[in-house]
C-alpha cells in the first residue's frame, strides 16, 4: 500500500482492499490535492479537518461503521469546554493497522493508551496550541509503542496556522526516520524497532 501526506493532518492511504483519506482540510495557507478515495475520516467539524468537498470520495466517515471504529475524546485539556469532541479513528488497509488521533488534545491518561490498544501505525498531533504539544505527544507515542509514529498537524513553511513546528516531539523520540512525502508499506517492512516517519521534511 501508499502512504501520501497531504499536509496538515491529511494523509492518502491507497491499499489494494480500500482507500482512505484523512481529515482533509482547507484554509491552513496552502491549497490540498485533490484525490480519489473510498472513504474520508472526519475526526472533527473544524474547516481544517472537515473540507469533504475537496475530496472525491465515495463515504464521509464520522462514526464507527463499514470497519472504522470511532473512539471519542477532547479536543483540548479542559474536557471539551475549548474546542469540543474529537474522533480517534481505529481501521485497517492490508493488514495493517492504523490509528488516526485527529485534534487530539485532552493530556495523557493510561485510560485512552489502553483504548487505543495496539495499532501498527499512529498518526498524532504534535504542534500544540490547538492539540498535543511535543511533550504530551511524546507521552502518548512512547506508551502506544506503535511501530511508526506519524507526526501531524505541526507548523511549515508553507502553512500560516499558530502551531509549533514538529522539533519539540522529534527530539524527546528515538529513531526519527524523514520519508519526504509518499511511501510504500506493507506488513514486511515494517520496521523492526519503533520509529517516527517524519513527511513533509523539506518544509518546516
Amino acid at each position: 500500500m501508499e502512504i501520501e501526506y497531504l499536509g496538515h493532518s491529511a494523509f492518502f492511504l491507497k491499499g489494494k482492499e480500500k482507500s482512505v483519506v484523512t481529515d482533509p482540510f482547507d484554509g491552513v495557507g496552502y491549497p490540498m490535492k485533490r484525490v480519489k478515495c473510498d472513504y474520508c475520516l472526519v475526526s472533527h467539524g473544524h474547516f481544517d479537518h472537515s473540507n469533504v468537498n475537496g475530496v472525491d470520495c465515495g463515504k464521509v466517515i464520522d462514526s464507527s461503521r463499514d470497519g472504522f471504529i470511532v473512539v471519542d475524546s477532547f479536543h483540548d485539556s479542559n474536557l471539551g469546554a475549548l474546542r469540543g469532541k474529537n474522533r480517534i479513528f481505529f481501521f485497517s488497509i492490508d493488514g495493517i493497522k492504523f490509528c488516526h488521533m485527529g485534534d487530539l488534545g485532552e493530556y495523557y491518561s493510561d485510560r485512552l493508551v489502553e483504548e487505543i490498544g495496539e495499532t501498527d501505525v499512529l498518526f498524532i498531533p504534535v504542534g500544540g496550541n490547538y492539540t498535543l504539544n511535543g511533550a504530551e505527544a511524546a507521552k502518548f507515542a512512547s506508551a502506544i509503542k506503535a511501530k511508526i509514529t506519524v507526526p501531524m498537524h505541526y507548523k511549515t513553511k508553507r502553512s500560516e496556522i499558530d502551531v509549533d513546528t514538529p522539533n519539540d516531539f522529534l527530539r524527546r523520540m528515538p529513531n526519527v526516520v524523514k520519508v519526504g512525502e509518499k511511501i510504500e508499506l506493507t506488513r514486511e517492512t515494517l520496521p523492526e524497532y519503533e520509529s517516527v516517519y517524519v513527511f513533509d521534511d523539506k518544509n518546516f
